[in-house]
């Protein structure tokens, strides 16, 4: 015959509470458990259910962010030499520029870690549990065209529009042509009137962005979405 505790540990699996089962049991052979109260143990059994809870969302808000592995805002070492300050770097991954809408621009010369800056708050974002969008700005201005030529582009824009961050590497790495810069004027419109954040990485500053965008208009709309509220950040190399 099973045991109060084998049955209760069932139940809980049956439950799909696989968590607080494993806690369960763990607090069944632990002697320290023996002179606690009930409401310890049950509080024990609901901190793990909420822990597995809170490791599995940030799991998939992860995996649907599809950000570059094993890049970790930890590994990131501050500088106020290469322009990203200890306080600066703190200040970001708290996410407040992202609650606020707000665009953060990074710009610098190739290998200076953009990339390694940009994707560590993307993944910061994600495990704050906000939605994030990682993409190579040239990678989705091709994907831009195929949506509409397939004459889905308006739902992919509202999908767009709806993550909390989206994440534009390597822009205005490649000249775009005017249907491209059409899309990305339409992109930062659509989050513009949404109040949504935007992080950009690109090797070259907004003042050599001339010439990148064959459409004038659309390159003026862009430089204005992205410059009219952003926080500029200019890396340098490490020094040694």
């Amino acid at each position: 015959m099973l045991s109060d505790q084998q049955r209760a540990v069932a139940a809980l699996k049956a439950l799909k509470l696989g968590p607080m089962a494993a806690r369960l049991e763990q607090w069944a052979e632990d002697p320290a458990s023996a002179g606690r109260s009930h409401a310890d143990c049950i509080l024990a059994l609901v901190d793990a259910q909420t822990q597995a809870t809170a490791t599995k969302r940030a799991q998939r808000f992860l995996a649907q962010a599809d950000l570059p592995l094993h890049i970790t805002l930890a590994d990131i070492q501050p500088s106020a030499a290469r322009g990203l300050p200890t306080q600066l770097l703190a200040n970001l991954a708290t996410g407040d520029w992202i609650q606020r809408g707000h665009i953060l621009l990074i710009t610098g010369e190739t290998q200076v870690g953009k990339t390694y800056v940009a994707a560590a708050l993307a993944r910061e974002a994600s495990l704050q549990r906000r939605s994030v969008s990682y993409r190579r700005t040239p990678e989705l201005l091709a994907e831009c065209a195929m949506e509409k030529k397939r004459g889905t582009w308006p739902a992919f824009l509202k999908k767009l529009g709806r993550t909390e961050l989206l994440v534009l590497d390597d822009f205005a790495l490649e000249r775009a042509d005017s249907q491209q810069s059409h899309a990305l004027r339409e992109i930062l419109d659509l989050r513009r009137r949404h109040g949504s954040a935007v992080l950009i990485a690109s090797p070259n500053a907004p003042e050599d962005w001339d010439g990148l965008f064959d459409d004038a208009t659309a390159a003026e709309a862009i430089f204005g979405r992205v410059l009219e509220r952003s926080q500029r950040i200019t890396l340098g190399r490490p020094t040694r």
